[in-house]
């Protein structure tokens, strides 16, 4: 009779941790489910916007249009070593905040 009982109750506890494994499963794909949504939905926000006229032709074309006196002085101070750091600092900001999940 204990026997009995032994394995009802095992065969019982068995099927509950089933249970909330199928839970746990089920409550992850809900969430896989809703980051998806949420990053298509941000995807979607991001091809919506449309980039100004003077960004499409590039930044060469703009500094080309400057005088010649003011592009000599502006390769002369370091311009370009200047964009290319603050270009590394802020993707190197950007993707700190996206491994961290926004944490820093």
């Amino acid at each position: 009779m204990i026997d009995w009982f032994k394995e009802t109750w095992e065969s019982f506890v068995d099927w509950l941790y089933e249970i909330v494994q199928v839970i746990f499963e089920f409550l992850q794909d809900v969430f896989l489910f809703v980051f998806e949504r949420i990053m298509d939905g941000v995807v979607f926000i991001f091809n919506a916007i449309t980039p100004p006229d003077f960004l499409s032709s590039g930044i060469g074309t703009l500094f080309n249009a400057l005088h010649p006196d003011i592009v000599y002085f502006l390769s002369i101070s370091g311009l370009d070593s200047g964009l290319a750091i603050y270009g590394a600092g802020v993707s190197f900001r950007l993707l700190r905040k996206l491994f961290t999940l926004g944490q820093w």
